[in-house]
């Protein structure tokens, strides 16, 4: 649970800072996501993908906007969470 508030607020400031193009502080604040989910431990990397995945809890709208510039690492882990979640998460 801890870990999905940190996340959420992490993707809140990314938003923040998207929003105001800055994209300089979201490529950063994904190239740090992306780095969680290559080196991070299992819980880590579940809270990043899942604050990511639509229609879960964690998810924000305001996401669908900058998702063509996540890292592949990103990308790979909330397409692999979008299937263990499902359509109805």
């Amino acid at each position: 649970m801890l870990l999905h508030l940190l996340v959420a607020d992490l993707r809140r400031m990314l938003l923040d800072r998207f929003q105001a193009d800055d994209m300089t502080a979201v490529i950063a604040g994904l190239s740090v996501l992306d780095l969680a989910l290559r080196d991070g431990d299992r819980q880590v990397q579940n809270a990043v993908a899942v604050s990511f995945v639509e229609d879960s809890q964690w998810w924000d709208p305001r996401m669908a906007s900058f998702i063509d510039i996540w890292p592949s690492g990103l990308s790979a882990e909330v397409t692999r969470q979008r299937a263990i979640l499902g359509p109805s998460a």
